[in-house]
């Protein structure tokens, strides 16, 4: 089928054209210039002076604007890149009015730090809390001491006179044990001074006190990790009795097995005489 139409103007002229079921629409080539000049309109990108001029209808909105993803909702896509205004004196708004980003003369962004949760800004300061003069303007800034307990972080805690350092573990943790009425006698039958602290815990010892009478046989004494266990600390009491070691430290504690019992016991019956033991320790992994 034949598109093209001819036209006999009296010398012949052929026309274009699109022939659409029977009927033939002519083809129309775009140009664009003032009166008097025209020019073919290349197609795809180009300059503004060879473009089609667009105005819009007096009656229609401002063509929104808008990203791809609602706030909340999951990122995708390609990010849009903002720009930011630099000004060697920054604008000073007042309530409801919209604002440019302002950005340093390099490129980094202005930025006012608030107190959490507050509408209070952090203030500098060329002295510090601890009244010692700097030279060199700082951050007033709050830090908190944390503490591991053995599962998580814990913010380490005190009153109004201060923060209270507890020795060796926090009171909750902590076992003592007491020497039993009348004491260990003529026996080698160990008592338990701690019993097992569960799944991943262990038994710390930090300190023991221990009275003898005068004994018929001396003894050794032990600590033993575990029923018959092995030996974590071993002394003597001879038959002559003492007051000994009332406070026995152990600046390392003894450490046991994980979830098992710790003991004291008298390896050899006194005969006559009781040996008093006091212990104590804290569980921990």
């Amino acid at each position: 089928m034949v598109d093209n139409v001819d036209v006999t103007p009296g010398t012949g002229a052929t026309i274009a054209a699109d022939d659409i079921a029977g009927v033939k629409y002519q083809r129309v080539k775009i140009s664009v210039g003032a009166d008097g000049s025209a020019t073919d309109l290349a197609p795809g990108q180009t300059t503004k002076a060879n473009s089609v001029p667009v105005t819009l209808a007096s009656d229609t909105d401002t063509l929104p604007v808008a990203g791809s993803v609602a706030s909340g909702a999951t990122d995708s896509g390609n990010p849009v890149k903002v720009g930011a205004k630099y000004n060697s004196t920054l604008p000073t708004l007042t309530d409801g009015q919209r604002g440019d980003i302002q950005i340093g003369s390099r490129g980094s962004i202005n930025v006012q730090l608030k107190v959490a949760d507050g509408s209070g800004s952090i203030s500098s300061t060329s002295t510090p809390a601890d009244g010692a003069s700097n030279s060199v303007t700082n951050l007033n800034t709050s830090a908190y001491q944390m503490g591991y307990n053995g599962t998580t972080w814990d913010r380490m805690r005190g009153d109004t006179s201060g923060l209270l350092v507890q020795h060796y573990a926090l009171t909750g943790s902590r076992w003592s044990y007491a020497a039993a009425a009348g004491g260990i006698t003529n026996t080698t039958t160990a008592v338990t001074i701690a019993a097992a602290a569960g799944a991943g815990l262990r038994n710390y010892l930090t300190g023991m006190q221990i009275f003898a009478d005068t004994l018929g046989t001396a003894t050794e004494i032990a600590i033993r990790d575990g029923a018959a266990g092995t030996v974590l600390w071993r002394g003597k009491i001879n038959t002559g009795g003492s007051f000994v070691g009332a406070e026995i430290k152990f600046t390392c504690p003894l450490k046991g097995t994980a979830n098992t019992l710790m003991e004291f016991v008298t390896l050899t019956a006194s005969g006559t005489g009781s040996v008093f033991v006091n212990a104590q320790g804290y569980t921990a992994a």
